[in-house]
């Protein structure tokens, strides 16, 4: 069976690519000028590094909040390689992720780019009635409280998140370009005196890196990735090894959200007493669409197009 690299929540993903294999000013962005641009007395606050990052993990759980509106439909492409870095095997799943009863559901629609086979595709329509049978005559008061509890959830990301501003010293690169769009580039160093308040976040400093983050809407454009230290989840029944790397990119959609355009993990690991692996995965995310409860879709809604 091919290796399946255990996919990473979004908010997750926030924090684990904040890191990057290489720290280089942006192309055509010298030191002097970096230097230049933090003596200029009326943009000194919104250059100052730290409050850059700050304001953007900000930015970030107010797009959190409006995500929850989207469905959309999400490509994987892994590969394992042999020890010559080839690809030995290859899988590629499309899901459509659909929100019912206020639950997000991922339904697997195609398989290496074609569409699943009668069987298979019998077996996702078995699982979707399932899903809905389980919700569908759930009374007010358990659905209250099982909002609740996703709320909660969230929110214990969002307090993980805004750890990223105490875990790292930061420092402005420069500015730059992605997509037509102005950018400061910081380059992210893990702290040797953090102090993790919430659970798990001592991860953060297994990672360091470089962010692209948009200068207008504090939105983290772009993250690159590389692992400085082996990071273990699950009590150890997953371990990413020292020198992984990994990128993450987002669009923005609706002119009103940012969300991820596409994933990339380049890495070794192992699972459990398996042997470890070496491998890529890819992920897009397209076909963004706007729902206003969690079963019904806008009246005359298209596709929500980046912009």
């Amino acid at each position: 069976m091919l290796f399946t690299f255990p996919r990473i929540p979004r908010s997750l993903v926030l924090l684990l690519l904040i890191s990057a294999v290489e720290f280089l000013p942006a192309a055509g962005q010298s030191n002097s000028s970096i230097e230049a641009i933090a003596a200029t007395p009326s943009v000194r606050v919104t250059v100052d590094p730290r409050e850059i990052v700050r304001r953007s993990v900000d930015a970030d759980q107010r797009n959190t909040k409006l995500a929850k509106n989207y469905t959309y439909q999400e490509r994987i492409a892994e590969k394992r390689l042999n020890k010559d870095g080839r690809a030995k095997k290859q899988e590629i799943k499309t899901y459509d992720i659909s929100i019912l009863y206020g639950e997000p559901y991922r339904r697997l629609i195609q398989r290496d780019d074609r569409p699943l086979k009668e069987d298979e595709a019998k077996k996702e329509e078995e699982k979707l009635n399932k899903f809905i049978a389980k919700f569908k005559d759930e009374t007010p008061k358990d659905r209250e409280k099982r909002l609740a509890e996703a709320d909660k959830r969230r929110e214990d990301q969002r307090a993980f998140a805004r750890e990223i501003v105490d875990a790292y010293n930061f420092r402005l690169l420069g500015e730059g370009q992605v997509d037509g769009r102005g950018v400061f580039v910081i380059e992210a160093i893990p702290r040797p005196d953090f102090k993790p308040k919430q659970p798990r976040a001592e991860l953060l400093s297994k990672f360091r890196g470089k962010i692209w983050i948009d200068k207008n809407e504090y939105q983290w454009v772009k993250m690159q990735a590389e692992t400085i230290d082996t990071v273990s989840f699950g009590f150890f029944l997953f371990r990413l090894h020292k020198g992984s790397t990994l990128s993450f990119e987002q669009t923005r959609v609706n002119e009103e959200i940012w969300l991820p355009r596409h994933i990339a993990v380049d890495a070794s690991a192992r699972v459990a007493l398996m042997m470890n692996a070496q491998f890529q995965q890819e992920t897009s995310f397209s076909n963004y669409r706007k729902f206003v409860t969690d079963s019904r879709i806008l009246p005359g809604m298209e596709e929500a197009q980046p912009k």
